[in-house]
């Protein structure tokens, strides 16, 4: 495992305001390569800023959210959006751009920020859309494709290209109990090959599901992150 933290966040505060329904008070956490942290985020409060502060998206009032060591409010513009290109991430609402396929949606993030064959990106999402149940690759609008089949084409977008940190924000909405077992288990695949995990859920049957297989866990109340020690 890695000495350096690929995420941490120190001694962060956020007030909540629009479009967040709650905020941070003195939070620190980190997660190491290999890690998978879960979050158990308090029912009802449906929009939180701890994902987007964790990608470097929103700015703290105060402390510091540090990726792979370095503080996102440091870098320049430039080497932040480079630095995005390595994190996978499934959004509390589904974030497609509506004017692109969905294909093109899944596989835009690695033909802007690696110099991989076009072709090679294609297979790889390929594969990852049928590892999640779909029949392929949609290369439909995103509009036209049932809800659930849109989300686990999120996590074909999530996972592709080996990114070294995965924020997962309520990735289970929409889908079936069986259909995110393939979730899980992408998601302690990419621990094994040294990414962090970060997954955000109010869902207690995928907390039960992914709390066994987590390193840590925590409860997400409107201000604080709190360990939790044993259920």
């Amino acid at each position: 495992m890695q000495e350096q933290n690929i995420l941490q966040f120190e001694d962060v505060t956020f007030a909540a305001r629009p479009p967040y329904e709650a905020g941070l008070d003195g939070v620190s956490f980190a997660l190491a390569a290999g890690e998978l942290v879960l979050v158990k985020a308090q029912a009802g409060l449906s929009r939180h800023p701890l994902a987007d502060l964790a990608e470097g998206l929103v700015a703290p009032d105060a402390g510091r959210v540090l990726f792979l060591g370095e503080d996102w409010q440091a870098m320049p513009a430039a080497r932040a959006a480079a630095r995005r290109g390595g994190i996978g991430r499934v959004f509390e609402s589904h974030g497609w751009i509506s004017n692109l396929d969905v294909d093109e949606n899944i596989t835009l993030a690695r033909r802007h920020h690696t110099t991989r064959p076009v072709e090679e990106i294609d297979r790889e999402a390929e594969d990852l859309a049928r590892r999640f149940g779909l029949p392929g690759l949609p290369r439909v609008r995103p509009a036209l494709m049932r809800r659930a089949d849109l989300r686990r084409a999120e996590w074909a977008r999530a996972f592709l290209g080996a990114p070294g940190l995965v924020l997962l924000e309520h990735p289970e909405r929409e889908v079936h109990t069986e259909a995110r077992v393939r979730l899980a288990e992408a998601a302690r695949a990419a621990c094994g090959r040294g990414a962090a995990v970060l997954w955000i859920t109010a869902d207690p049957q995928a907390w039960a599901q992914v709390a066994g297989a987590a390193n840590r866990r925590f409860e997400l109340g409107e201000s604080k992150l709190v360990p939790v020690k044993g259920e």
